[in-house]
């Protein structure tokens, strides 16, 4: 009996020693990490609107950042009449740390528009909404790569048209969509 209690011993000791070698040879290691991503931001700087029948002061538009969120432009039609035109300037900057490119642009029709419909042709560098009442042709820059404090201006024109009512504001945004450079769908070439 004496003989197996030490030879339980011994094969307890030896299952001990066993392991506190396994033990003695493992290290856990701790990785302790902090990342700053980056953001993708632009804001409307700049808007310029102009008649382009000067002899005809009766119609005005007029373009204005929004005060809450400077990446929208309201756009306002007064007294257009069918065929009265203008052009519009406008220009955005960009504050983003990491680079960003013009995904896309919205149309987003208001007061008094009706049946509009937007054609996005990524090949042409330019959008048109249509409405019943007046079409809108912008020059996007779609596509285009910005750093933190570049800009990037666009032309837009209004025309009314036939069915555009007496008496009538007609008004519509303008929305911007950026994406990071490197999430940026490249459209297939023509």
């Amino acid at each position: 009996m004496r003989k197996c209690v030490l030879l339980c011993f011994l094969i307890l000791l030896t299952l001990g020693s066993t392991g506190a070698g396994y033990a003695l040879w493992s290290k856990t290691l701790y990785i302790d990490a902090t990342i700053n991503t980056g953001d993708v931001d632009a804001e409307w700087t700049y808007t310029s609107c102009d008649d382009e029948e000067q002899d005809k002061d009766v119609g005005t538009i007029t373009a204005e950042i929004d005060l809450s969120d400077s990446q929208i432009l309201h756009f306002t039609i007064d007294n257009g009449y069918p065929c009265y035109t203008a052009d519009c300037e406008v220009e955005f900057t960009y504050r983003g740390s990491v680079p960003g490119i013009v995904q896309s642009i919205s149309f987003v029709p208001g007061t008094g528009l009706t049946n509009c419909q937007v054609d996005q042709s990524p090949f042409t560098g330019t959008f048109v909404a249509e409405c019943d009442q007046l079409t809108v042709i912008w020059a996007d820059g779609k596509g285009s790569q910005l750093h933190d404090g570049d800009f990037l201006g666009s032309s837009l024109r209004v025309h009314v048209e036939q069915p555009a009512e007496e008496n009538s504001q007609y008004d519509f945004d303008v929305e911007l969509q950026l994406v990071q450079w490197n999430e940026y769908p490249y459209p297939p070439t023509p």
